[in-house]
């Protein structure tokens, strides 16, 4: 491991309620599985609701589970110790829910599509991604730019885009039923 990534003797940036996890992540930077098999659970249903919510699916959502876990026991002896865990999950999360959008990426033709989740996979996937998990998640846009590794303005504009988006093509949905 290089010097410096352990959590061992590091508790800055760690979230309420992580201290638990933090302890794991010791345990599992020393070779221990079973504490790598206690944060598995202790995550895993945070990690299930949000694959199915980004993918809609069951099976699409229960392989990025997989993927998450797996990189997540390849890469945990370069945890940066800076971030908190649930923190490191998501950005694992995210790039595998990137990569499904990108490659499951369906054009519904213009302006037929007539339900959200029809309006939501045309969203490029950055913005379907951010819009989701702050919506589905209910998470901050403090912690989105976290996981995102950008600034909270950045989160910011990437939501009204996708809301400007979303509201332009079902706007046309909005007056038919009125």
């Amino acid at each position: 491991m290089a010097e410096g990534t352990s959590f061992e003797g590091f508790s800055v940036g760690l979230n309420q309620g992580d201290s638990s996890s933090f302890q794991l992540i010791v345990r599992a930077q020393r070779g221990d599985a079973a504490a790598f098999q206690e944060l598995i659970h202790s995550y895993d249903a945070m990690v299930m609701r949000a694959a199915l919510a980004l993918t809609g699916s069951g099976d699409p959502a229960q392989e990025i589970y997989f993927r998450v876990f797996r990189d997540a026991y390849i890469s945990v002896n370069t945890l940066d110790s800076s971030s908190a865990v649930f923190v490191w999950l998501y950005r694992i999360l995210v790039k595998h829910c990137i990569e499904y959008c990108r490659r499951n990426h369906r054009d519904f033709g213009g302006s037929g599509s007539r339900n959200l989740a029809e309006v939501l996979r045309k969203l490029p996937p950055i913005e379907r991604v951010v819009f989701l998990l702050k919506h589905s998640q209910r998470l901050k846009i403090r912690t989105l730019a976290e996981i995102f590794e950008c600034s909270p303005e950045r989160i910011a504009t990437v939501l009204q885009s996708a809301t400007i988006s979303i509201r332009t093509q079902l706007r046309p949905l909005l007056y038919q039923s009125s």
